[in-house]
């Protein structure tokens, strides 16, 4: 039997808690992992962060390693250089899984909760914002919990839109930020690609993660098959084995939509499959700030 990953989503999975998911993930991904940050000179304490690899060991604070073995660093104000949101769709299309896999919305609570636990490592203010959640952005690391609680406490279910969301809980920020988006892109792609392109317009810097399930996919599904769309409650009856090329190529030309559409305005885009190790979302991330693996 082949070992499996200790960051592949059915490991993380069994850890439960999400606070150690994300822990998990961090430790995994961080093996031989060289950091560059640039960081502010204010003198101004603000408050003490876990040490992470590639951290400046002239920012440890030494007094408190003596005193409780744990290595901390210091930081000052002007180190929180970016605001961060994670706008995370929990439609009822979240729910879906297939084959025991993880469903599409706990691959991206997971992801969400390692992306806080960097972000707030690294300085930077995460807020959440979901259909009937927002959460502020702060840089305190006590900010952690309420974020992973935030997070573990909302339920998918209904219609998600980057515009709707954004029309109830507009962007509480006053300076460029860095907007992370967690969806499976089931809704009309105009919208979405338009809602997104205006937040990159204002100066904003966007990533977009497209997170699917293996079955969506490829459509590996074998005999009649009733499929029921989740929001609407629409069911249709099909063969996939009769459908699967066309279906294969509608997918294909979609995700091109999005991928032009996105990198052709200079936002960050990847897709991802529920079974897919969580380093790859984050890896991708890292290089974009100046991590090399």
């Amino acid at each position: 039997m082949a070992t499996r990953s200790r960051l592949d989503p059915l490991v993380i999975a069994q850890l439960g808690n999400l606070h150690l998911r994300a822990r998990r993930i961090l430790d995994g991904l961080y093996s031989g992992a060289h950091i560059n940050r640039n960081r502010g000179s204010s003198k101004e304490f603000s408050q003490h962060r876990p040490y992470n690899p590639g951290d400046d060991p002239k920012s440890l604070d030494w007094k408190i390693f003596g005193r409780t073995d744990r290595l901390v660093v210091k930081q000052y104000e002007e180190e929180t250089n970016m605001i961060s949101l994670l706008l995370m769709d929990d439609s009822a299309s979240m729910t879906f899984s297939a084959e025991g896999r993880l469903s599409k919305w706990e691959y991206a609570k997971s992801l969400a909760a390692a992306f806080t636990y960097l972000l707030l490592s690294q300085g930077d203010a995460v807020g959440v914002v979901s259909r009937e959640t927002l959460l502020p952005p702060r840089s305190q690391w006590a900010h952690l919990d309420p974020c992973l609680r935030t997070l573990d406490a909302i339920k998918p279910g209904g219609v998600w839109t980057p515009d709707n969301i954004l029309k109830k809980f507009p962007l509480p920020f006053r300076k460029k930020s860095f907007i992370v988006v967690f969806s499976d892109l089931m809704a009309e792609p105009d919208e979405m690609i338009s809602t997104l392109r205006a937040l990159h317009a204002r100066k904003n810097e966007v990533m977009v993660f497209q997170i699917l399930d293996p079955a969506e996919r490829d459509l590996s599904f074998h005999g009649p098959v009733i499929f029921e769309d989740a929001e609407t409650g629409e069911k249709i009856r099909t063969e996939p084995d009769v459908i699967r090329e066309t279906y294969q190529k509608y997918l294909k030309a979609r995700l091109n939509i999005f991928s032009q559409a996105f990198r052709g305005y200079g936002m960050d885009y990847v897709v991802l499959t529920t079974d897919a190790p969580f380093d790859k979302g984050l890896g991708m991330y890292l290089s974009w700030r100046g991590v090399s693996l």
